[in-house]
C-alpha cells in the first residue's frame, strides 16, 4: 500500500510543478521547495498511519494472547495454529506441544464416543457460529473441568472459510458452587420434611416398643408369642435408629470437642464388632500405631461415623473376610484406615455414595444416610474421608483428622 501511494505521488509531483508555473508566477526553486515540502508531509502521514496501524493491530494481540480464556485458532483440517496463553494456564500444555495437532485430543473419551467433535464442527459449519455450549475437557495431567465454548468461522475478504476460533472458559468452580447451593437448598427442604415426619412417628413408636417390651416380660422365650414380640421389638428398635439418623442429617452439627485417643475408639468399637457379625466369619486385623497424638473431636460423631464404616465393611463381606483397622499419623494429621476383602463398590457408585439416601443395600440393610452423616461430621472437624475400592476385591475407607 506505501510503494502504491509514494508511487502515485511521483505522477502527482510534475503535475504539481506545472501548475504553480502556468497560474502563478513563482521562482523555479520555490516551486521545488513547495513539492518537496508536499513529499515530505505526504509521508509523515504515511509513517502516522503505519504507526496507527501497529498500536491498533498491538493492542488486539494482547488481548487474544493474554486473555484469561483460552483462544485457539483452527484451520481448515481443525488443526491447532494458535494457542494464547489463558490456554496454556487452562489446560497445561504450551504452545509448542498443540501446534499442527487435531483439537479431539482435549475431548474426553466418552464424549469423543457420544459424537461431541462432530456436533462441534457441524455447528459451525451450519450456523457460522456455536455460543455458550457448556461440556467437560481434559487436561494435561489428566483433570477433567467444565467449559464453557463460544466458536465461530473466520472467512477471508472473499468470504473463504480459513478456519474458526473457539473461546473456551474454565467454568469448574461455578458448576462446584451451584452443586453446592442445589445441595444445601434440598438438605434444608429435606431436612424440614424429616424433622417434621420423624416426630410424627416418634410418640407412636414408643407406645408400640414400650408394649411390646411390657408383653415379653410375662413370656417365655420358648413360647410362639415370645418371637412374634420380639420381632416387633426388634423391628420399632429398627425404624427408632432410623429416624434417629434422619434427625441427625437434617439437625445442623453441633460439636463438643474433648481430647481422645483413637486407638482407644478404634479398641471400643472392636469389641462390638462380634455383635454385627450375623453368624459370618470375620476376622478382625487390627495395625494402631502406639505414640499416636491425642485429637480433639466430638466422640460421638467420630464414634458413630466410624461404626458405620464398620457396619458396612461387615455388611459387605458375604459369609467369610476380614476387616483391617489401620491408624498412622503423619505431618500433623491422623488417619485411620478401615478395609474389608468383601464385594468392593462398583466405579458408577463410588461416586455415589456420600450422596444422602443413597444406598445400594436389600431394603431393611439401611437409610443410605451412614456415609453422608460421617462425611458431614468429618468436614466440620476440618477432616475428611475417601474410598478406594476394587469391584470383587475390596474396599479401603481412609478418615483423616487434623491433630493438635
Amino acid at each position: 500500500m506505501e510503494n502504491m501511494v509514494t508511487s502515485e505521488f511521483e505522477k502527482q509531483k510534475e503535475f504539481l510543478k506545472n501548475e504553480l508555473r502556468s497560474k502563478y508566477n513563482i521562482p523555479e526553486a520555490d516551486i521545488d521547495s513547495i513539492a518537496d515540502t508536499a513529499e515530505t508531509v505526504l509521508f509523515q502521514m504515511i509513517q502516522l498511519m503505519k504507526e496507527g496501524k501497529s498500536a491498533h493491530e498491538k493492542f488486539f494481540s494482547d488481548i487474544i494472547l493474554n486473555s484469561i480464556d483460552a483462544i485457539v485458532g483452527f484451520d481448515n483440517e481443525y488443526n491447532i495454529f494458535l494457542w494464547n496463553r489463558g490456554a496454556e494456564n487452562i489446560f497445561g500444555y504450551k504452545k509448542f506441544e498443540v501446534m499442527g495437532k487435531d483439537f479431539s485430543f482435549l475431548i474426553p473419551q466418552y464424549l469423543l464416543e457420544k459424537g461431541e467433535k462432530e456436533f462441534l464442527i457441524d455447528e459451525v459449519k451450519s450456523k457460522g457460529f456455536l455460543a455458550n455450549h457448556e461440556t467437560e475437557r481434559i487436561t494435561k495431567s489428566g483433570e477433567l473441568i467444565n467449559v464453557s465454548i463460544s466458536r465461530f468461522a473466520v472467512n477471508n475478504e472473499k468470504n473463504e472459510p480459513i478456519g474458526s476460533v473457539g473461546i473456551i472458559r474454565d467454568i469448574t468452580l461455578v458448576k462446584k458452587l451451584e452443586k453446592e447451593l442445589r445441595e444445601k437448598e434440598n438438605l434444608a427442604l429435606i431436612g424440614e420434611v424429616v424433622s417434621s415426619i420423624a416426630h410424627s412417628l416418634s410418640n407412636p413408636l414408643n407406645i408400640i416398643s414400650g408394649n411390646a417390651d411390657f408383653l415379653l416380660l410375662n413370656k417365655k422365650s420358648t413360647s410362639d408369642e415370645y418371637e412374634e414380640l420380639k420381632t416387633i421389638l426388634d423391628e420399632t428398635t429398627r425404624i427408632t435408629k432410623s429416624i434417629r439418623h434422619l434427625l441427625n442429617f437434617s439437625r445442623p452439627v453441633k460439636i463438643n470437642r474433648t481430647e481422645n485417643d483413637i486407638n482407644e475408639l478404634i479398641n471400643k468399637i472392636s469389641k462390638q464388632i462380634k455383635f454385627l457379625k450375623d453368624n459370618k466369619d470375620i476376622k478382625l486385623r487390627k495395625s494402631l500405631q502406639k505414640d499416636l497424638p491425642k485429637v480433639k473431636f466430638d466422640y460421638a460423631q467420630i464414634e458413630e461415623s466410624i461404626m458405620n464404616i464398620v457396619t458396612n465393611a461387615v455388611q459387605a463381606i458375604h459369609k467369610t473376610g476380614e476387616i483391617g483397622i489401620r491408624t498412622s499419623s503423619n505431618g500433623g494429621i491422623v488417619k485411620v484406615d478401615i478395609s474389608d476383602d468383601g464385594q468392593g463398590i462398583s466405579k458408577e457408585n463410588q461416586a455415589k455414595i456420600f450422596l444422602p439416601f443413597f444406598s445400594s443395600k436389600e431394603y431393611g440393610k439401611g437409610t443410605g444416610l451412614g456415609l453422608s452423616i460421617a462425611k458431614k461430621a468429618l468436614k466440620e472437624h476440618n477432616g475428611d474421608i475417601k474410598v478406594k475400592s476394587n469391584p470383587g476385591k475390596g474396599t479401603t475407607f481412609t478418615l483423616t483428622l487434623p491433630a493438635d
